[in-house]
């Protein structure tokens, strides 16, 4: 059982909490090495875009979980490589509305695609019952990692 820690606890080595601390961040790097440079803020945020349709700049940062000034550069980021257009906000003429232009989608398409291979590959190459234990706990990983 992992027990809960506050910020300044550090996990005891070799507990479930480094361990999964551990394996989630090699996890995270193979996937990142598979998203076409696009670092995990940038594909966050476009999905973001993609899934929800034009959004303001402060709304798309709240939803995010950054601050203001993260979101600009990041999507200036973004629209310097095609993938968002920005447009005059109709309901407030000093806002902009940001949206995934459909470089942006398939970029996110593509992304997707290779980070499943990856996780494709690394399942087949498990025997049948580490695959399955990975896939039953599943269900519980989403709902760790669900928006509060």
């Amino acid at each position: 059982m992992i027990t809960t820690m506050d910020a300044t606890t550090l996990p005891e080595p070799g507990s479930d909490a480094e361990r999964l601390t551990l394996v989630v961040g090699r996890l995270n790097r193979r996937l990142q090495a598979a998203t076409g440079g696009l670092s995990h803020g940038l594909l966050s945020a476009l999905a973001v875009l993609a899934k929800h349709g034009p959004l303001r700049l402060s709304d798309l940062a709240q939803l995010e979980g950054v601050s203001a000034p993260s979101m600009t550069r990041t999507i200036a980021e973004l629209e310097s490589r095609g993938f968002v257009v920005r447009n005059p906000d109709p309901d407030d003429g000093r806002a902009v509305l940001v949206e995934a232009a459909e470089a942006g989608t398939a970029a996110i398409r593509s992304a997707r695609a290779a980070r499943s291979k990856v996780i494709t590959e690394l399942l087949d190459a498990l025997d049948a019952r580490d695959a399955a234990a990975i896939l039953t706990a599943l269900p519980a990983l989403e709902r760790l990692t669900e928006p509060s």
